[in-house]
Formats: C-alpha cells, sequence, structure tokens
C-alpha cells in the first residue's frame, strides 16, 4: 500500500516518513496519514485556493 501513496513523483514527503502531502486540480494540497498495518488512509487536511 505505502509504495503507491510514497510515489515521489506524485506525493511531497513530511518529518513523518507515514504522512504525505498532494497536489491536486492545480490548486489544492491534502495532507493525508497513511497505516500500512491495517491498510487505512487518514485525510487530516484539505486546503483549497480555488
Amino acid at each position: 500500500m505505502s509504495e503507491q501513496l510514497a510515489d515521489p513523483l506524485r506525493t511531497f514527503p513530511t518529518s513523518d516518513p507515514q504522512v504525505r502531502r498532494a497536489v491536486f486540480g492545480g490548486v489544492g494540497l491534502v495532507t493525508y496519514a497513511f497505516d500500512d498495518a491495517t491498510e487505512t488512509v487518514t485525510v487530516t487536511d484539505v486546503t483549497w485556493t480555488g
């Protein structure tokens, strides 16, 4: 699971290796955490400037 979510061409790393950020729609940014053990993704923040 984490291999797809942690693709460095699509996401940005944070100080926590389980938390990633990704741009979407050209003006949005989503921050999410993933848990390999439970195979879950938790969205923690969405910023939209459009």
